[in-house]
């Protein structure tokens, strides 16, 4: 199947040189991309200009700034209706500054007083750029969150419609582990698949992608 994967944070340009961001690494996403590559999949990967280039330089790769970059770069890759599965592991940043100071701000101002504005979430608006039927796989991060609140939180993103997985972590259990956790549901009202580490989660998105393909 052609896959394309996100990876990384999305920067919100304050000024000329400033960004609001995220602690997202891309670390998973590229890893994803690496592996469902090796397991026969046509992987193209749309990474974060803070995110580190994949080891293997033969993957089809180009990088993104911000939330509204992203999106453009989405709709033109999904356009032609060649790709049969998106992974949206990119962190979106929610806000990002209503107006952007050209040049660089005053660094010698005792404050600073800043407008932001929502960013439009992506995620649902993914099967609208494709002519094509396509398999979206959400990710959802919480951050110490209980059993209740992360079950929420994976809820709404599928009542939001437009994705048919998704990937569940919480910063607090990845700290404490030492192989990332993931928690892959393909529905709210199921148990996850509990995984651990970036090649155990590519194996359960490759047979989810070739179940959905058969």
């Amino acid at each position: 199947m052609k896959v394309l994967v996100t990876a990384g944070a999305t920067r919100e340009p304050l000024d000329a040189v400033r960004f609001f961001s995220n602690v997202s690494t891309g670390r998973t996403g590229t890893a994803l991309a690496v592996a469902l590559a090796r397991l026969g999949h046509e992987v193209t990967l749309l990474r974060s200009e803070g995110t580190e280039p994949p080891a293997d330089r033969t993957l089809p790769a180009t990088t993104f700034s911000s939330a509204a970059d992203l999106q453009n770069r989405l709709q033109r890759q999904l356009a032609a209706g060649r790709y049969g599965a998106v992974i949206m592991t990119a962190a979106v940043a929610d806000y990002r500054p209503e107006s952007p100071v050209p040049g660089k701000l005053d660094s010698a101002a005792p404050e600073l007083t800043l407008r932001l504005v929502r960013n439009a979430k992506i995620l649902p608006q993914l099967r609208g750029f494709s002519p094509a039927p396509l398999c979206v796989i959400g990710f959802k991060l919480t951050a110490g969150a209980t059993t209740a609140a992360r079950q929420a939180a994976v809820a709404a993103q599928f009542a939001a419609g437009g994705v048919d997985a998704v990937v569940h972590n919480d910063l607090a259990e990845i700290r404490a582990a030492t192989a990332h956790p993931f928690h892959f549901f393909t529905a709210a009202s199921r148990p996850p698949r509990e995984l651990s580490g970036a090649a155990a989660l590519a194996g359960a998105i490759d047979a989810h992608l070739r179940g959905v393909s058969a």
